[in-house]
């Protein structure tokens, strides 16, 4: 939908560029096709460069929310790992504690 706009908004450009040429020239009588058909591949290739650009702009943005998902992943995996490696630490230090305790205890 979008890039269907973007080629109308295109097509837009290229005849508004034209005619324009066209009018400016044929106000001194020195209407000349070269600078006409010189303004027409100038819209045109601006238009494209233009869409082109949206373009590369929306494949980055999926790039990046795809990375963006990718680290959200890794990084719950990481926390589960270091809880996990947290955890079996504090049970270990809670044992050498109890242990501790009960020789106080005795």
């Amino acid at each position: 939908m979008e890039m269907e706009r973007d080629v109308a908004f295109a097509a837009v450009m290229i005849i508004s560029a034209v005619i324009l040429t066209w009018k400016w020239l044929s106000l001194y009588d020195n209407v000349d096709a070269i600078v006409i058909f010189s303004a027409f591949l100038l819209t045109l290739s601006l238009g494209l460069l233009l869409i082109s650009m949206e373009y590369r702009m929306e494949k980055m943005k999926e790039e990046f929310e795809s990375v963006k998902r990718t680290v959200a992943i890794n990084s719950a995996d990481l926390e589960e790992k270091i809880e996990g490696k947290m955890r079996a630490y504090l049970d270990s230090i809670d044992d050498r504690l109890d242990k501790i305790e009960r020789r106080l205890y005795r």
